[in-house]
């Protein structure tokens, strides 16, 4: 039985109508979090085995930082553009169902890579196939709920970041205590068995089997306009244009939140197993949980204050909601970089909460001001602006321990540095994506709720 039986051919413009019952509204999120969670473990995998990897093929920690930032990062957010195309346009759950399938054999290649080059390779086609999830889930729970309730089920979607995180952690304590003593046996293709080359394995028949899931369960649901507005798809960069003001202070914001995001799953493994002598089996076994228990009061919080939205306010409120987090983010950071085992273990936790609940909401703003036919589009392009240079952030992290302090173990001063500095830095963002977001409020109301406003048209 399909999660969603709407008519993939409708469109409806009501935006107070349901789609469906809710078990099949919230079914359908369900479904989409389960991919996100499986794209997440996919690309988090390399987290917890990072000194094997650097051993086996000779790298230091900026190679890492790119394979799990700018690299990664960058064709991720660049792939997204044409990506979003086929969500605008074409059936979203076949899309996305191929690109599962793609990722997955991307993950695999990976496994028999013995050249950081071929590394790259393969990490590049995950990211240009895990391009499509979050627009694909966002377009589609667009459609499923009304204007001031796609914050709640934005909100569980993105939990699919924590709870992927935290599997992939879990995942990998158990399979490298599985696994170890296969190390260095004979093993076909590869040669001699590495444990992080069957952790890789292992995550790409998981992501195909949740492709099939996904083929038989779920359908496209009917399209419609999210906001007041009826904008021709053409007219897209003038509809940028037009909100350009919002769109870039709140990119600014967001690429904050995304260099925090990028470097907190990048490295915190890295840094109890390198600095405070954790196993890597135990790193993944306590941190794991943290992840994925530490994401569901985060989004609750955020989808808590979501609920409490006003339609005709609802992108201001979730600015200052945003805001007042980031604000309790910065000196959990610190203590996480910079304390002993037992302080950053919990400094980690209370970094992961605040996170959540701030990055449950980070694609709703797009999603908020966008008709139907350019939710993808719109997504696809903030993201480019605001997630690229954030990818950097695991490179600095890198960087900084590489060539300016000469010594892995200062890994906690890079990461204080780095992620100090732009949550520093996304205070004063979001103040000035909240002054926007009401301007743009405003202006709308001015214009009178009844009556549609008209995109401009190009000069």
């Amino acid at each position: 039985m399909a999660l969603i039986l709407n008519d993939p051919g409708g469109v409806t413009n009501d935006d107070s109508e349901l789609v469906g019952t809710a078990m099949s509204r919230w079914g359908t999120v369900l479904a989409l979090l389960l991919v996100y969670i499986v794209s997440y473990i996919d690309r988090q995998v390399l987290t917890i085995v990072v000194d094997p990897i650097k051993t086996s093929l000779n790298i230091g920690d900026t190679e890492i930082g790119l394979l799990q930032g700018v690299l990664f990062g960058i064709v991720l957010t660049v792939a997204a553009v044409p990506m979003s195309y086929l969500i605008d346009k074409f059936n979203r759950v076949r899309v996305l169902v191929s690109c599962i399938i793609l990722w997955s054999l991307a993950t695999l290649s990976c496994a028999f890579v013995t050249t950081f080059t071929e590394l790259v390779i393969g990490r590049i086609g995950l990211a240009i196939a895990e391009a499509v999830v979050p627009m694909a889930a966002m377009s589609v729970i667009g459609d499923l709920f009304p204007r001031h309730k796609v914050g709640r089920a934005a909100a569980v979607f993105m939990n699919g970041t924590y709870f992927g995180n935290g599997a992939a952690m879990m995942l990998s304590g158990w399979m490298i205590a599985w696994l170890t003593p296969m190390q260095g046996q004979p093993f076909p293709i590869i040669g001699t068995f590495e444990v992080w080359r069957g952790l890789f394995i292992g995550m790409a028949c998981l992501s195909i089997v949740v492709a099939f899931i996904i083929l038989l369960f779920l359908k496209e649901p009917a399209r419609r306009e999210l906001t007041k507005e009826t904008v021709d798809s053409e007219l897209f960069w003038a509809f940028f244009w037009k909100r350009r003001r919002f769109i870039l202070s709140y990119c600014l914001f967001a690429f904050c939140i995304a260099t925090v995001g990028y470097s907190l799953y990048a490295w915190p493994a890295t840094l109890l197993i390198r600095v405070h002598g954790m196993p890597a089996a135990n790193v993944g076994i306590i941190v794991g949980p943290m992840f994925i228990i530490t994401s569901i009061p985060g989004t609750v919080i955020a989808a808590w204050f979501g609920s409490r939205c006003t339609p005709e306010r609802a992108l201001q409120q979730l600015m200052l909601m945003m805001l007042c987090f980031i604000i309790i983010l910065c000196p959990l950071v610190l203590m996480l970089s910079l304390g002993s085992k037992p302080v950053a273990i919990v400094a980690l936790g209370g970094v992961l909460l605040m996170y959540a609940a701030t990055h449950a909401a980070i694609l709703t703003p797009m999603q908020l001001i966008a008709p139907n036919r350019m939710r993808g589009r719109l997504a696809a392009v903030s993201s480019l602006i605001f997630a690229t240079p954030a990818s950097m952030g695991p490179v600095a992290v890198g960087y900084l321990t590489d060539h300016v302090f000469q010594d892995p173990m200062a890994l906690g001063k890079a990461m204080a540095i780095v992620l100090g500095g732009v949550g520093v830095a996304g205070i004063f963002a979001g103040l000035l994506a909240r002054r926007e977001a009401t301007l743009l409020e405003r202006e709308t109301e001015l214009q009178g709720a009844g009556a549609p406003a008209q995109a401009p048209h190009p000069a």
